[in-house]
């Protein structure tokens, strides 16, 4: 009777935790601000994917979000990145009408309209 109360406890233990590293927040894994200021594009990955091990240098090839937010808060869309580390190959083209950036074979936004077109990839 003990070990059956034991085994329920750790059982619920176990599936208390699994479930926390599946639906916890992402956590941010780099900021990249556009050369003005103006905008902000942030990657976030999972916590769950950042507890697998990798190799040495491969901290940003997990999966994650990258979204892009204006200097007062608000967000101008998100999309799915198969490798978080893309943030860093963002391209800001701020002198144009409308205002853009954009991640090869990702997504670009539109920054003036705080919108985002997923690319086919």
């Amino acid at each position: 009777m003990l070990r059956s109360r034991r085994a329920r406890v750790l059982v619920l233990a176990l599936a208390a935790t699994l479930a926390v590293l599946l639906f916890a927040p992402l956590l941010t894994y780099r900021e990249v601000q556009a050369p003005g200021g103006e905008f902000i594009a942030i990657a976030k990955a999972s916590l769950f994917n950042s507890l697998i091990p990798v190799m040495p240098g491969q901290a940003g090839d997990k999966p994650g979000r990258i979204t892009g937010v204006r200097r007062d808060g608000s967000a101008c869309g998100s999309a799915a990145a198969d490798m978080v580390s893309l943030v860093g190959e963002i391209r800001w083209y701020l002198d144009g009408k409308p205002r853009e950036a954009s991640i090869v074979a990702t997504a670009r936004w539109n920054l003036d309209a705080c919108t985002v077109e997923i690319l086919d990839r």
